[in-house]
């Protein structure tokens, strides 16, 4: 992979310097989003210098579009090609990260589609892989503050779909940590509450689960002046409506201890019992067996002690 939009703007190539100059790293990221596509002048101004640009703007551009023509002669198969119009980017997709993170993120949701979870989170996993840090981090133009918004979100989407293969894997003990991590870091992204619901539900949180839906539902009416999407209510009312969806196997657990328990105090009791004399299973004292009359001869010595 060549170009990098997925963090800070990099250039990949042996030998190949960094671009300098603020205008022309914003112009060369944004034909890069549209690589291989006619992009017109007033979009590039527009992108790159906003809603008042200077009146020698046209004359900025095309000086800034000759130096980066200039920078990408020692990347092979890249090339600015003029038109009437604009300008077009022509490189290989496969040599630029948000073109590949795209592929990816399509390919993974096909293999969910075609029951192949384990290979579309491998898709999922690699996409994701490719963001470095903020995307566009260090552009600095008008565009690229929407750009980046549009980024992460398709990021953050890419992972709500693996952390659904994750669900649905049995994962959810190792995901309330990341979830609640990052419900944290992006709160308005409903989906990720959903999942964290789910987990904690799954989990045998129930209760936390509802608190937790309580925060967000009070964190988007506080901030944002909305209720809860469609997504996290249906989310919310099948943890008040379904049964718990751990409780069977951690009731059984816990109740097995119980019994474990018990029966260690049953044994002790017994043995506190028995010390004491009382029949464990009646609760009765025990009447000590009257020990054997002694037999005595019709005559001598014995005879005449008991007449007397």
């Amino acid at each position: 992979m060549r170009f990098r939009l997925l963090g800070p703007l990099a250039v990949e190539g042996p030998g190949q310097h960094r671009l300098d100059g603020r205008r022309s790293r914003a112009v060369l990221a944004f034909l890069l989003l549209e690589a291989n596509s006619l992009v017109r002048v007033e979009q590039i101004i527009d992108a790159v210098w906003g809603e008042a640009p200077p009146r020698t703007v046209r004359t900025q551009l095309h000086g800034q579009i000759s130096a980066v023509r200039r920078w990408l002669r020692a990347v092979p198969d890249a090339q600015i090609v003029t038109h009437d119009s604009g300008y077009v980017l022509r490189t290989d997709p496969s040599q630029i990260d948000v073109k590949v993170f795209r592929r990816l993120a399509r390919q993974g949701r096909g293999l969910t589609a075609t029951g192949q979870p384990a290979a579309a989170a491998e898709a999922y996993r690699a996409g994701l892989g490719l963001h470095v840090g903020p995307p566009l981090g260090d552009i600095d133009a008008p565009f690229a503050r929407a750009a980046a918004a549009r980024l992460t979100e398709e990021r953050l989407a890419v992972l709500a779909d693996l952390i659904d293969l994750d669900l649905a894997a049995g994962r959810h003990h190792e995901l309330i940590p990341r979830l609640s991590a990052l419900v944290e870091r992006h709160p308005w992204h409903e989906p990720l509450w959903c999942h964290l619901l789910v987990a904690l539900d799954r989990a045998g949180r129930r209760g936390e689960a509802i608190a937790r839906y309580h925060r967000v539902r009070l964190l988007l009416r506080r901030e944002l002046g909305v209720e809860p999407g469609p997504e996290l209510s249906r989310t919310y009312r099948s943890l008040l409506e379904a049964p718990p969806a751990a409780a069977v196997g951690t009731d059984l657990t816990l109740t097995l201890d119980r019994l474990a328990e018990a029966e260690r105090m049953l044994g002790e009791i017994r043995q506190q019992l028995s010390r004491l004399g009382v029949d464990a299973a009646t609760a009765r004292p025990v009447v000590p067996t009257a020990p054997p009359v002694p037999q005595v001869s019709d005559g001598g010595a014995g005879h005449a002690e008991i007449a007397a």
